[in-house]
């Protein structure tokens, strides 16, 4: 059984702008991202308890403070990175443990080093808001999300693991789970496989995600934190380039972790999704 852990970066709102109902209202993310890092169910120990010991011996993780203070963010760790380069930050909102730009790298190099052993599987889409809204209106921003993550995960299943099946694993999220009781996400996906896109054997995956209790599922919250990392670099590629300050540090490892495409052997379009497809591809290497 593979488990893809699944986790998101931007919001999905795609309401009008009140002042210009032909366009996105202005006090919401151009880019919606949702990004799944798939592993065996037998890796899910061992991986778990190899991020718990990279957050003590980094982070002062421990059982005698709240975990969310050493939750690893990309977000977090982004603001970190502003306020150990001189920027002015909310203290609140980066890591105190992290004293200077030395002591940021190492935790970073941790970070690519266990993305890098565990090797998972990684899907990531990025949803142009501002484009879907102009090209398909009254469209939501996570169905196409979902439907995309949805087909490329049960190709991947179909090709290389036709024996096994999937699950999707995510913190419980209200707005997603009312989305899939009202068949919001799979309309899209069903509508577009019903014409000949999308089209793969979804029978291999559940129908919605697993959305954990964090507070119970302990191992499970610490793989869904490389979900969280996955889309916000990917969420600041696509934003402000793949070489950014927010996506250099942790991008080419995520990159050369993206499904490829099996006749190219490249993740752009295939483990990497952008939707509307851009007139240009952002340079990604």
């Amino acid at each position: 059984m593979l488990l893809f852990y699944i986790d998101e970066s931007g919001h999905h709102r795609m309401a009008a702008d009140p002042a210009d109902p032909t366009r996105l209202a202005r006090d919401t993310t151009d880019w919606f991202v949702l990004s799944a890092v798939g592993i065996r169910d037998t890796s899910r120990r061992p991986l778990a308890e190899a991020i718990d010991r990279v957050k003590r011996d980094h982070l002062g993780a421990g059982a005698d403070r709240p975990w969310n203070e050493t939750e690893l963010k990309g977000r977090r760790l982004a603001i970190t990175r502003r306020r150990v380069e001189g920027a002015r930050t909310d203290p609140d909102a980066d890591y105190a443990a992290i004293t200077d730009g030395a002591e940021l790298d190492a935790l970073e190099t941790e970070v690519v080093g266990l993305l890098a052993h565990a090797h998972p599987i990684v899907f990531t889409v990025a949803i142009d808001k501002r484009a879907l809204f102009v090209e398909r209106p009254g469209e939501p921003a996570l169905g196409w999300a979902y439907a995309f993550l949805y087909r490329r995960i049960a190709m991947e299943l179909e090709r290389h693991h036709p024996e096994e099946g999937g699950i999707l694993v995510a913190d419980q999220q209200t707005e997603h789970e009312k989305a899939f009781r009202d068949h919001e996400l799979t309309r899209i996906r069903d509508e577009l496989a019903a014409r000949g896109r999308l089209r793969a054997d979804y029978r291999l995956l559940l129908d919605r995600p697993l959305w954990i209790d964090s507070s119970l599922s302990t191992w499970d919250r610490e793989i869904i934190q490389l979900a969280d990392l996955v889309a916000f670099t990917t969420h600041e590629g696509v934003d402000r380039g793949f070489s950014s300050a927010g996506a250099r540090a942790l991008w080419p490892t995520v990159r050369g972790l993206l499904a490829p495409d099996p006749a190219t052997g490249d993740p752009d379009g295939e483990g990497l999704v952008i939707f509307p497809k851009p007139e240009a591809w952002p340079v990604t290497r």
